[in-house]
């Protein structure tokens, strides 16, 4: 009794001091000051507390349309709530700034008494519960690789969500442990899997994985097999109010199907971690050894040590999934410093001040950990001190304030630098909807939208340095005559700029105007900016198959110089004009002009006014299939992703569905599981299956329990890996793909020159260059250049021709102009 009691205390102690060492850090008088929080993007997200917090909530909304960026989208359908809804839970005592704080920061605090619980609930006894937390709280002071996620780095650049993800995934890990090593209904690991899935999906798609591993050694694996199926299906019910509308619309997300990750010793074994890597890997050599003598090897270590393996499949296989491969690799890493800190446990166990000796441990790790924090203070202070206190707040408020509007109003660009971060946060512009009730273009959910490669092309027109982080697409140089296109296009009026080379381009233009100089911030309106959100179309929209549309619209958006003919992505046969060619520009047959249209805009619906019925009309909004038209065919998807409705009436009104069918059904899952769990408790038994056979822990799997008939089970885990490290092949597999059609266009290219069409020539090349690699893109771009100077367009031609002076040899002087 004794000997507990001092384990007690130890753990209690031990979980103080972190905490204490935490709140050392996130100062109370920091999380309590009444500023808006700062820093990457953070700030980014209290426009969306704000909107979540005082328009949906009220209306019983999870999600809506948010009109502010990448020219709408929808918001907290493709993210996740539940930060948001502690935010809102807390602001009527605290205020929504300081309440946002909190929220951004509990999922730090939250992370070692989770893990402690964890381990707790898996068997280990102490002190391993304890230094597995302590584990826990050195991984969080890692300051590598912070966009990764789960780190106190990484929660400060904005990936609060993913911090609350992997403390609950942990969580699962000891739940669904604990429960399938005692035979218990799935219910309890499937209520903490489906609050996972609020938090974050990468967490929910590690931590469900990772239960496959009691297939490993099930004696029963059928049963096994469906005892798992039931604890995700019941998560999936419970959670089903957000996961069904968000997974019946994920196909209108843009995907991150590209490598992200960097393979290096050092952001995946860094040098903080190697200590508990290290423990883990003597653990792991040692259980297995001593599994003859043991009655079998230590289930709980290897249970860690395969959700680490799944956290590195999930890694290699994000970009065939459409996910970002380097968010898996912290869910690996804390796997592993767990079954480092727990295997040190073990091993103090049997001391007999085991008690000093783990809390000794446990204070040499806060130390540790607070040595080699380089940075995490200064973020710390410079993110909660708050917007506010930064240099250049009253020059962005004063700029916000110039801009004044509303949703209606057109939208403002604002030119990407370095600049912002002395207002906050490099990505300051992108709250810049909240300050001034107007919109912008980019925003911080980038894949929620499907118009977010276009934004990014036409950012990297306003200025070359900015941020494209999807590298399979091919970005501009600097070039504001194309910009300006682009600008009227999406119905900006106003432009911010702040470097030098694009206030010099702007003031020379006689289509912009100068409009306030607000130092750093110069703004700019251009002239013409269009007629407004709905314009008549002055040329047939051209039918173009929807598969591929993606690659299509594409093309289409970046092709200079901009078609005035738009692809609409249907198979509807009443647009009689088709593409003949989906590598060059479409047809451009006019249609009878003098329509007049009048418009108003609100948060989540368009009223339009035509003069002409049946005209179609393009709607500057992104689309959406949640969008619907009242008096219209459509709306209908339109290059480069915004809509467009044919009148069937001359007032037409579109209206975005805050609920669908699949909220509906999602909503109907959930009830019925609670219902059902209701009944469970009122009854005393489940109507679920229990996970009898188990054949963990290994206290519980002793040698001398019958053999089974069958061990196939194993088979289902080795083949999810192997399933998700082939499935890295496909991107290889695309680059081949890419490969062999640039060189399909390239020979096209040579027969359109042959034939003297260098304009096709030129496109045909433009399009292989962006498919191609080394040589062949150098080649591809020397001969676009080529039919770009016998075109008569010089100075296009000299642009390719530097491009492909970067990846190659320099080109043969061109032919003369024809």
């Amino acid at each position: 009794m004794e000997r507990r009691r001092r384990a007690l205390l130890a753990d209690v102690l031990g979980l103080l001091a972190i905490l204490f060492v935490l709140l050392d850090y996130f100062r109370p008088s920091l999380l309590f000051l009444p500023t808006i929080a700062a820093g990457g993007d953070t700030q980014c997200h209290y426009p969306t507390a704000v909107y979540f917090h005082e328009h949906l909530l009220p209306r019983l909304r999870l999600h809506g349309w948010y009109p502010g960026a990448y020219l709408g989208h929808p918001l907290l359908l493709y993210y996740f709530p539940l930060p948001f809804l502690l935010m809102s839970a807390l602001a009527p005592v605290t205020g929504l700034p300081v309440a946002f704080k909190l929220g951004t920061a509990a999922g730090v605090f939250l992370l070692p008494p989770l893990a402690y619980a964890s381990l707790r609930l898996m068997g280990f006894r102490f002190p391993s519960p304890l230094l597995g937390a302590a584990a826990a709280a050195v991984f969080l002071f890692l300051e590598e690789n912070p966009i990764w996620g789960g780190t106190i780095a990484s929660t400060l650049t904005g990936e609060f969500s993913y911090t609350y993800g992997i403390g609950l995934a942990v969580l699962f890990l000891g739940v669904v442990y604990r429960t399938y090593a005692r035979g218990g209904r799935p219910w309890a690991p499937a209520a903490v899997l489906a609050l996972t899935a609020l938090a974050h999906g990468y967490a929910v798609l590690w931590a469900g994985l990772s239960a496959s591993y009691f297939l490993y050694a099930a004696r029963r694996p059928g049963r096994t097999l469906g005892w798992l199926a039931s604890v995700a299906a019941l998560a999936l019910a419970l959670a089903g109010f957000w996961l069904l509308p968000l997974l019946s619309g994920w196909k209108w997300t843009t995907p991150y199907d590209d490598p992200w990750i960097t393979v290096t010793l050092k952001n995946l074994f860094p040098l903080l971690l190697v200590p508990l890597f290290v423990s883990a890997a003597i653990a792991l050599v040692v259980t297995v050894l001593r599994s003859r003598r043991a009655g079998g090897p230590d289930h709980r270590l290897l249970f860690l040590i395969h959700a680490a393996l799944v956290a590195a499949a999930l890694a290699t296989a994000g970009p065939a999934l459409g996910i970002i491969d380097v968010r898996f690799v912290p869910f690996g890493q804390l796997a592993l410093c767990l079954a480092g800190g727990a295997a040190v446990g073990l091993a103090l166990r049997s001391l007999a001040g085991a008690d000093l000796a783990a809390l000794g441990l446990v204070i040499a790790a806060l130390l540790y950990g607070d040595d080699r924090s380089r940075l995490v203070r200064y973020w710390i202070e410079w993110n909660y001190t708050g917007l506010e206190s930064k240099e250049l707040w009253p020059a962005f408020r004063d700029l916000a304030r110039g801009l004044q509007g509303s949703v209606s109003d057109p939208r403002v660009a604002v030119e990407y630098g370095s600049e912002h971060e002395k207002a906050g946060s490099i990505r300051m512009y992108e709250t810049l909807p909240l300050f001034s009730g107007r919109s912008t273009l980019e925003g911080v959910y980038n894949q929620a939208s499907l118009q977010t490669h276009a934004v990014y092309h036409l950012a990297s027109e306003l200025d070359a340095t900015s941020p494209n982080p999807f590298q399979s697409r091919e970005y501009s140089t600097f070039d504001t005559d194309n910009a300006l296109r682009h600008l009227r296009l999406f119905n900006v009026s106003d432009i911010v700029a702040l470097s030098p080379r694009l206030v010099s381009s702007l003031e020379a233009r006689p289509d912009v105007a100068p409009l306030a100089r607000i130092p750093p911030y110069s703004v700019f309106r251009v002239a013409d900016h269009g007629p407004g959100y709905v314009e008549p179309m002055a040329f047939a929209p051209v039918r173009s198959s929807p598969e591929g549309w993606r690659d299509k619209a594409y093309r289409w958006f970046t092709r200079k110089p901009l078609s005035p003919a738009h692809l609409v992505f249907t198979e509807d046969p009443r647009f009689a004009v088709t593409e003949p060619d989906e590598w060059l520009a479409p047809p451009e047959v006019p249609l009878e002009p003098g329509v007049t249209v009048r418009e108003t805009v609100d948060l989540e619906s368009l009223t339009i006014t035509t003069s002409r019925i049946g005209h179609p009309l393009l709607v500057k909004v992104s689309y959406h299939p949640r969008w619907t038209a009242e008096g219209a065919d459509g709306p209908y998807l339109v290059s480069p992703a915004l809509m467009m409705v044919v009148p069937r009436q001359r007032t037409v009104r579109l209206v975005y569905a805050s609920r669908t069918l699949s909220d509906a059904l999602g909503a109907g899952l959930t009830v019925g599981a609670l219902a059902l769990g209701a009944a469970t408790l009122w009854r005393g038994r489940a109507p679920l299956p229990a996970a009898a056979g188990a054949a963990v822990p290994a206290t519980t799997d002793a040698c001398d329990l019958p053999p089974a008939t069958r061990r196939w089970g194993g088979a289902v885990p080795v083949a999810v890996l192997l399933g998700l490290l082939a499935s890295r092949f496909v991107t290889a597999d695309r680059v081949a793909a890419g490969a062999a059609q640039a060189a399909v266009l390239r020979d096209q290219a040579i027969r359109a020159q042959a034939a003297r069409r260098f304009a096709d020539a030129a496109e045909y090349a433009r399009q292989g260059a962006a498919l191609a690699q080394g040589p062949a893109r150098a080649q591809l771009l020397c001969l676009r250049g080529e039919s770009l100077a016998q075109d008569g367009r010089p100075e296009e031609a000299q642009q390719a021709f530097r491009l492909a002076a970067g990846v190659g040899p320099p080109c043969a002087p061109p032919p003369a102009g024809r």
